[in-house]
């Protein structure tokens, strides 16, 4: 009767411990990372490994001999496809949060070879980045790293992700803060005559302010109400500014214009200009916005003016979100106006409106009470 031929081989080491090994393609010999007290836990072990290559769940220890920082940035150069200011941002993640030193005591992610990241050492990392940065940054620069690592198993160089921090890549964002249209108007009001337009279609129409920025004269149709969203203008951290496509495929949308907002923009336009292919909103020298100059100089100083310090441009966003929401858009309509790829933000703006339900209560007993249809006596 034959046997069946054994994997791999353990051998009787001079200390007294035993060692096991085996081999792959090409004749390379792997040993085992440590030693085994018995002659029965090395052969465990090589069971293990043996059946992990049946099940093709194997990976070559050597293969992921590779530090995170050599690995993570060929990760990014990958990604051709990335844009401009996606790749700054992942740039800016690595190199600030993921890789270096975050505190004394936990290693720099940097230098660990991918198979040597464990568990425990992400949870230290992560645990470093909450105390020492905060939640938010935490959680951004986690979903980084598990990323990359994802990519690595994929890649058979570690068998399995070692990010396993529960939630660790959920961020807790503060309450959004939303303008009632009684404060929109104040702000409209407490910004130079030149941004009145520009504050209101952000309020009114839920554009970004790169949106915003990027807008054209003929990219507006004020005899029919409408703006048709094409492009998005912001300044890299490199100084280079780029002019391309909005966020998302679903942020090129064409939005209708309420008539307050149609003439606002009908007198902005005579009092400033409307070359077609012209910017919609400028600078006072006529050159286009800068986001960090429009916030010190404009956006800053009319919100105090109008009681409102703290609240940021991209709240307007959020108050055209609500405000629609409260005109009873469903979450189709939400997503198709502001431009969201998923339902998740544009429900966001509906919970905000959940006051309109008691409206609709009241309107009911108006219409009940219409009919004829009243509550009974005590």
């Amino acid at each position: 009767m034959s046997r069946r031929r054994q994997f791999g081989n353990v051998r009787r080491l001079s200390s007294g411990r035993w060692q096991a090994r085996y081999e792959v393609e090409g004749g390379r010999s792997i040993a085992a990372p440590t030693s085994f007290a018995t002659k029965a836990d090395a052969a465990r072990w090589l069971a293990g490994v043996e059946t992990d290559q049946a099940k093709g769940a194997w990976v070559d220890p050597l293969a992921g001999r590779v530090s995170l920082d050599a690995y993570a940035w060929a990760w990014l150069r990958g990604h051709a496809r990335l844009a401009k200011r996606t790749r700054e941002i992942y740039e800016a993640q690595l190199r600030l949060h993921v890789l270096p030193v975050i505190a004394p005591g936990v290693p720099a992610l940097g230098t660990v070879d991918l198979t040597d990241l464990t568990p425990e050492l992400v949870r230290q990392w992560y645990a470093a980045l909450v105390e020492r940065h905060s939640p938010s940054v935490a959680a951004k620069a986690y979903v980084r790293l598990r990323q990359v690592l994802t990519v690595a198993v994929n890649d058979d160089r570690i068998a399995k992700n070692p990010c396993r921090v529960e939630r660790g890549g959920v961020e807790h964002h503060p309450e959004q803060r939303f303008a009632t249209m009684a404060e929109l108007a104040a702000l409209a009001d407490a910004v130079p005559d030149r941004y009145r337009a520009l504050v209101l279609a952000a309020g009114l129409g839920g554009l970004r302010q790169g949106e915003l920025f990027a807008l054209r004269w003929d990219d507006i149709d004020l005899g029919a109400a409408s703006i048709a969203v094409r492009r998005k203008r912001l300044r890299l951290a490199s100084g280079e500014v780029i002019e391309d496509d909005p966020k998302s495929r679903a942020g090129r949308r064409t939005i209708a214009l309420p008539a307050v907002l149609v003439a606002e923009l009908e007198c902005h336009r005579a009092r400033y200009g409307a070359h077609a292919n012209g910017y919609v909103f400028s600078s006072e020298e006529g050159t286009p916005l800068e986001r960090s100059n429009f916030r010190q100089r404009v956006w800053l100083p009319a919100a105090r003016a109008a009681g409102l310090e703290g609240m940021r441009f991209h709240d307007l966003r959020h108050s055209a979100g609500t405000l629609a929401a409260r005109t009873g858009a469903t979450t189709k309509e939400l997503m198709a106006r502001l431009g969201h790829a998923s339902p998740r933000a544009a429900m966001i703006y509906q919970h905000a409106a959940d006051d309109r339900d008691r409206r609709i209560a009241e309107g009911l007993d108006a219409m009940a009470e219409e009919a004829g249809l009243r509550p009974p006596s005590p």
